[in-house]
């Protein structure tokens, strides 16, 4: 049994490992996070997605202070959203295996590490479902509780995309 765990949660040296693809977008999603922390807080503009792109009055006015150029928040998300999706569909099929093979007794350790990666994991998924749905309504009506609640679930995010990476760097074997 613990030989097909093994074999299961390895793969080959030319393929990443599921999980490594969740390390690997973490640093995205930390970049995204803090670029809409960065944005101004008052949008000027009216236009959100400019705002939100970067490309608006008021990443480039002398109000906006140490950050004279914004990100383009938008693309980073859009550049994202398509590695996550992926990456869910891939870690909600590989979960329940692994939930079956770790129904052993003697790997209790290695079944509660699986679950709680599985459950940042879920988190983090949800959070930035949340955070693409909050980008599109500041982008349609760029107001600026809009703009208070996307910059709290970008740092909700950030704060989930740490915990999921602390969990996985105390979680080699998966």
């Amino acid at each position: 049994m613990e030989d097909l765990l093994a074999n299961l949660l390895q793969s080959a040296p030319d393929q990443r490992r599921l999980l490594g693809g969740w390390r690997d977008i973490l640093d995205d999603i930390r970049d995204l996070c803090r670029n809409l922390n960065a944005l101004p807080d008052q949008c000027e503009c009216g236009d959100g997605a400019s705002h939100l792109n970067g490309a608006c009055v008021c990443c480039s006015a002398p109000h906006a202070g140490r950050i004279p150029i914004c990100a383009d928040c938008g693309t980073l998300l859009a550049r994202l959203r398509p590695r996550i999706v992926t990456l869910a569909v891939d870690t909600m099929r590989f979960f329940p295996v692994v939930r079956i093979l770790l129904q052993s007794p003697e790997l209790g350790p290695a079944r509660a590490a699986g679950e709680h990666v599985e459950h940042h994991i879920a988190a983090v998924m949800r959070m930035f479902d949340r955070l693409v749905l909050e980008a599109g309504e500041f982008q349609e009506g760029c107001r600026a509780s809009h703009l208070r609640v996307l910059k709290d679930t970008a740092a909700a995010l950030l704060m989930e995309s740490d915990r999921l990476g602390t969990r996985l760097e105390n979680t080699r074997d998966l």
